[in-house]
C-alpha cells in the first residue's frame, strides 16, 4: 500500500519543531507540498489545540488530529471535539485544595478552545490568560492541568503526591512544568481514534516521536519512526530511526526519503 493511502502523525516537541518550539520554513513547506499532492498529514501530539493550531495551519494539514496525549481528537476545520476525555472538576478541586501540594507549585494551567487558563497568573504563557479560581472561571471540564514548580526541587514532592492520590491520573515532569493526565489514555487511544475515523487500521498508521509518552504508539503504529534525538530506550520501540534530529528537519526528511523510497 502507499503512503499516500496511509495515516502520517507526527508527534510535535523534539520531533516536528525544532528546538525553538516550531518547526523551520522547510519543514512547513514540504507538509504543506505534501499534502497538496494528497497525502494524509496529522498531529498525535500531548499539546492542546491552542498551542497547536499555528502549527497545524502552517503545515496546511487536514485531516482531524488528536492532543493532550489522546484525551482529545479534534478537527480544525470544525472546531469539533470528536473524543474529548476530560478531567472531572472533583478532581481538579482535590488537586487545588491540597494545600501540601500546592505549597510546590507556582501556577497551574489549562488551555481549553481558544483560552489559557491560569490559577494565579505567574509565568504567563499568553496575553489571553484568564486567571482566578478553577471552580469558576473553568467552562468546562480540562483534558489536562499543566503545573509549573516552584523549582526543580519541588517537582519529586509534586511527583509523589499526585502519584498517591487515588485517581486514574499521574503525573511526569520536565524542568520546571509537569502534566497531570489521565493514565489510562495515551497517543496510541488517540491514533486508534483517527484511523477509525477514517475506516483505516493501525497497519495504516506512520508516526514519528521520540519521547517516552510515544513509545505506545510507536509500537502500535505499523510504522514506528523514532527521532535521532530519541533516547536509545524510545529508539528500541520504533521500526526506524530518523538519520537527523528534531533540530535538522530530522523528521520531513525521513518523510521525504520514504516517499521516494515508496515510488
Amino acid at each position: 500500500m502507499s503512503l499516500k493511502d496511509k495515516i502520517i502523525a507526527f508527534d510535535l516537541d523534539g520531533t516536528l519543531v525544532r528546538n525553538d518550539a516550531f518547526p523551520s520554513e522547510y519543514t512547513c513547506k514540504k507538509i504543506s507540498e505534501l499534502v497538496e499532492k494528497g497525502y494524509k498529514i496529522t498531529l498525535l501530539t500531548g499539546r492542546a489545540p491552542i498551542s497547536s493550531r499555528a502549527i497545524y495551519e502552517s503545515c496546511h494539514m487536514n485531516i482531524v488530529s488528536s492532543h493532550n496525549n489522546g484525551a482529545l481528537v479534534y478537527d480544525f476545520a470544525t472546531k469539533t471535539k470528536i473524543i474529548n476525555k476530560t478531567i472531572p472538576m472533583d478532581i481538579v478541586s482535590k488537586i487545588v485544595d491540597n494545600e501540601e501540594l500546592m505549597s510546590h507549585i507556582d501556577d497551574i494551567k489549562v488551555e481549553i478552545d481558544d483560552n489559557i487558563y491560569g490559577m494565579f497568573g505567574k509565568n504567563s504563557w499568553n496575553k489571553n490568560e484568564i486567571v482566578g479560581d478553577f471552580r469558576k472561571t473553568l467552562p468546562e471540564e480540562p483534558n489536562s492541568l499543566i503545573v509549573c514548580a516552584k523549582s526543580r526541587e519541588d517537582q519529586p514532592f509534586i511527583y509523589d503526591i499526585i502519584n498517591s492520590m487515588p485517581f486514574d491520573y499521574h503525573y511526569r515532569y520536565w524542568w520546571l512544568t509537569g502534566e497531570f493526565y489521565n493514565y489510562k489514555f495515551s497517543k496510541k487511544e488517540g491514533a486508534e481514534e483517527i484511523l477509525k475515523y477514517y475506516g483505516k487500521t493501525k497497519e495504516d498508521l506512520v508516526f514519528f516521536g521520540d519521547a517516552e509518552n510515544d513509545i505506545e504508539a510507536l509500537e502500535y503504529a505499523g510504522i514506528g519512526v523514532a527521532m535521532k534525538n530519541a533516547s536509545d530506550d524510545v529508539k528500541k520501540h520504533a521500526n526506524q530511526v530518523t538519520e537527523y534530529s528534531n533540530d535538522e528537519d530530522g523528521a520531513v526528511k525521513h518523510l521525504l526519503k520514504m516517499i521516494e523510497e515508496d515510488k
